[in-house]
């Protein structure tokens, strides 16, 4: 469990500065807040619930293309260019609740935006009670988890040339440990009738990097890129600083080498209001009333604001709802929320007042079970909830065909018997019966 804090959730941007005076911390996705609170490497104490405003949309506008702060990062993975830079953000369900705005404030060193939108030369817009400002990105970040941003301020949007996205783009990472951050991550641009490129550079040092190349040979120019840089590379659990820089290098080059655009393409996505909008407002200093319908039924509990979703569902008797690693990794805690697979741990309760969740026992997923039962893909049966749950939403909302290049960035829960072939191919069979259905 967090360490105890107030909680309100804003109806309006006027009320959110208002609280912003009072010290309030805000709360987008909370996929890097929660694990920090409940990890103590973190303490806040007061959080802002943001997700009540206006600021989830992808729009064209005067040659720009805006992204409000709080779109999540399946929604910027049907932008193409940012297709695969979204894609390969941790997974389904973190990426059904983690936002771009909340992505960039955090400012860790290893996220995958920063790379990205410093080659393609994006904006950030800063708003206050009066006035607002907009800062390029490459001023906006200062140093691991530190950016430009003021007390008084919100991230309210990021605005991107469209003549920037016509430009070839590539983007690579590389990382272990399933839904971890990378280890390295390289974004390129390529000029349209200029020799020119540019490269971006993240989780290798303490801040991301940008460089300008002249186009040339692709080993010269690999070779000059890391000449270019004076930092020095840092060490993680998985990979010693002398081997990213190995791996830049042959990035770079196979990037240069081929010509073909890196762009996922996946299930269109229909423009609608967004349905993880809670229109209730309130606010919680110690235990409030929550009223959270489950598979249907109302379910009422007293709790802490720093209550997670997953201990009101199970002291509230839906123990197939499992707790696993508590630190949002394992997926074996995932439920629906408004028809979104997420993490129950990485949830609070009083986020869900006045919203629809469903566990396995309240949806019609008869395709999915009987392919799980099929290909013994059940095995212990401890995380098969959650495999489900997350299955269920990736065949429904983002690619049905469950084809290879959105399956292996999507669905990365954890199976405490390591069999995952089975898993995979009962995953297949439930899209094919599901394509066949429709």
């Amino acid at each position: 469990m967090p360490t105890k804090f107030k909680y309100v959730k804003v109806k309006d941007l006027d009320e959110a500065f208002d609280f912003l005076k009072d010290g309030a911390k805000p709360l987008a996705g909370g996929q890097s807040i929660l694990p920090m609170l409940k990890l103590r490497i973190s303490k806040f104490d007061y959080l802002m619930d943001i997700n009540n405003l206006d600021l989830r949309y992808i729009k064209e506008e005067d040659g720009k293309l805006r992204i409000g702060a709080l779109t999540t990062h399946n929604e910027v993975a049907s932008i193409k260019t940012l297709s695969k830079v979204a894609l390969t953000i941790a997974d389904l369900q973190v990426r059904n609740r983690g936002t771009i705005g909340g992505s960039l404030a955090n400012a860790d060193p290893s996220a995958n935006y920063y790379p990205a939108l410093l080659v393609l030369d994006a904006k950030i817009k800063l708003s206050k009670a009066k006035g607002e400002r907009i800062l390029d990105i490459s001023d906006f970040y200062e140093s691991p988890y530190q950016t430009k941003i003021r007390e008084d301020e919100l991230i309210t949007e990021i605005i991107i040339d469209k003549e920037s996205l016509n430009d070839e783009f590539k983007f690579s990472i590389f990382k272990k440990g399933g839904s971890a951050y990378p280890n390295v991550i390289v974004a390129m641009k390529k000029f349209k009738n200029k020799d020119k490129v540019r490269i971006g550079i993240g989780a290798v040092f303490e801040k991301p990097i940008v460089l300008d190349l002249d186009y040339d040979n692709p080993e010269k120019m690999a070779n000059q890129a890391l000449s270019l840089i004076s930092l020095k590379p840092l060490d993680d659990v998985h990979t010693r600083g002398e081997m990213k820089l190995k791996i830049i290098k042959n990035f770079i080059k196979n990037m240069l080498e081929n010509n073909t655009s890196d762009i996922i393409e996946i299930f269109e996505r229909k423009e609608k209001k967004d349905s993880n909008i809670n229109p209730v407002a309130f606010k919680a200093d110690e235990k409030i009333l929550a009223k959270i319908k489950v598979n249907g039924n109302e379910i009422e509990n007293i709790v802490e604001p720093r209550t997670l979703l997953l201990d009101f569902l199970r002291a509230n008797g839906f123990k197939e709802v499992k707790r696993g690693c508590d630190e949002g990794k394992c997926g074996a805690c995932t439920v629906l929320l408004n028809g979104k697979a997420i993490k129950s741990c990485l949830t609070l309760a009083v986020q869900a007042i006045g919203n629809d969740v469903r566990t396995i026992k309240g949806i019609k997923a008869d395709e999915i079970k009987n392919a799980f039962i099929e290909n013994f893909a059940m095995q212990c049966g401890y995380c098969t909830h959650g495999f489900l749950m997350a299955t269920y939403d990736y065949l429904k909302n983002t690619d049905p065909k469950a084809r290879d290049e959105t399956l292996k960035y999507s669905i990365k829960n954890i199976c405490r018997c390591t069999g995952y072939v089975n898993i995979i191919k009962a995953i297949k069979q439930a899209s094919s019966s599901l394509l066949d259905e429709n």
